[in-house]
């Protein structure tokens, strides 16, 4: 649910999505001690968009108070698809769309169109288009979040008390941007050109300013020079690691930086391991979303509906292990906590674990960048693909400004114009 955001004169506020899930933990709070659960001790866990809605609620004043740890899978507040950023053109969109506004009508920025779309049918609101821009998503929360939290970075760039209060487990896999290609991509590959038109529609949507310069950076550190002709095979692999690292992991190690350098306790693992009978190429490692599988124990129970149900025991045997640090965390903030493993059964092999059982995985601090790589051999490592984040968190943002004001905006587009230069 979500409606324009808490700006111009609009009576109702923004994000109602945002606030159904508040008044949910505001009922947890409320209630579960009725049901044999800690108000003291709950947690928030969101993948994805689910995660980037658990990052706006934990920098959120409104919210404090009513959880006390956060685990992000594949997202943070701070992804380019994360929020809208024009939310008053799809309110006119909708609005036009569904007659709650005429297109000629004046001063359409002041009309409050909420009430007129309360008394349309659901059907003329399904049908509403909206339009659909690559990477980006057609409806999502806007900024403001709430009047006391204008920007979540801001927030958590000067340690907001509740981003600061709450422990924080951040998580990705291997290929974050699986799902942004179709099945040919995935199984054939695709040539320089086809590269260059999807890395160009990408930074076209996500960034503003010296959109040339942002491209030749990204082009060149995800080119491997080493070989005079690129197989589509490769190709596609490099561009699938750009564009992983560009909309959700560089802004997942952002987060966790943000809130280790204050102190707060910080845990960063990556999902390497695939199963056994994986649907997805092994030659891309873990895909966005497999991890999930193994957080919820499903190899422990023979899978779910939608989920994979033929598990080896060797699944079974990381799958406990995993289950068993997210649930230490969600009980004492710490992944090492003492556990109740001796009461699931022996699912794993003993080699499995083993591997586990005798693994501490240290928090992660500015200094170390310690993370817990999850695999059939886990082990803690340090800086995840530190060269790949220095490129998208330190050399693009100081490309990514808008120079004196003498520079136009024209400066700052692509100097190809035509459509199919893009991908989208």
């Amino acid at each position: 649910r979500t409606k324009p955001s808490f700006d111009k004169s609009h009576t109702s506020g923004g994000n109602l999505g945002i606030e159904d899930i508040a008044a949910g933990l505001r009922w947890i709070k409320k209630n579960i001690a009725a049901f044999g659960g800690d108000p003291s001790r709950v947690t928030l866990m969101g993948h994805d968009t689910g995660a980037a809605l658990v990052n706006l609620l934990f920098v959120s004043p409104s919210t404090k108070g009513l959880f006390h740890r956060v685990v992000l899978l594949s997202g943070t507040a701070l992804s380019p698809w994360a929020t809208v950023h024009n939310p008053d053109s799809i309110r006119l969109s909708v609005g036009q769309q569904t007659g709650c506004l005429l297109a000629s009508a004046p001063s359409e920025d002041d009309i409050d169109i909420a009430p007129c779309l309360r008394s349309r049918p659901l059907q003329a609101l399904l049908e509403a288009k909206l339009e659909a821009v690559r990477f980006m998503p057609r409806i999502a929360p806007s900024l403001p979040i709430d009047p006391d939290t204008p920007d979540p970075a801001f927030a958590m760039e000067h340690a907001s008390e509740n981003f600061i209060t709450c422990e924080v487990m951040l998580g990705t896999t291997t290929t974050e941007s699986y799902n942004d290609f179709n099945a040919a991509d995935i199984q054939y590959g695709f040539e320089e050109d086809q590269r260059n038109r999807v890395l160009r529609t990408y930074i076209r949507n996500a960034y503003v300013y010296h959109l040339n310069e942002i491209f030749s950076a990204v082009r060149n550190e995800y080119t491997d020079w080493d070989k005079s002709i690129l197989h589509p095979i490769n190709i596609r692999d490099s561009t699938m690691e750009a564009l992983s690292d560009g909309h959700t992991v560089s802004p997942l190690i952002r987060v966790g930086y943000l809130h280790a350098r204050r102190g707060a306790k910080t845990y960063f693992f990556h999902f390497g391991y695939q199963t056994k009978d994986s649907d997805y190429p092994q030659r891309l490692g873990s895909v966005r979303g497999e991890d999930i599988t193994y957080i919820l124990g499903l190899p422990l129970v023979g899978g779910m509906p939608f989920f994979p149900q033929n598990f080896s025991r060797q699944d079974m045997g990381v799958a406990e292990a995993v289950l068993n640090f997210f649930s230490n965390f969600a009980k004492s903030g710490d992944p090492n906590g003492p556990g109740q493993q001796k009461e699931i059964p022996d699912y794993g092999t003993l080699r499995e674990k083993t591997r586990y059982k005798t693994l501490i995985w240290d928090p992660y601090e500015v200094g170390t960048q310690s993370y817990l790589s999850i695999a059939l051999k886990p082990k803690m490592k340090s800086h995840y693909r530190g060269h790949k984040m220095a490129v998208w968190l330190n050399l693009i943002p100081q490309l990514h400004q808008p120079g004196d004001d003498d520079v136009s905006m024209r400066h700052h587009h692509f100097h190809e114009r035509e459509p199919h230069y893009y991908a989208g």
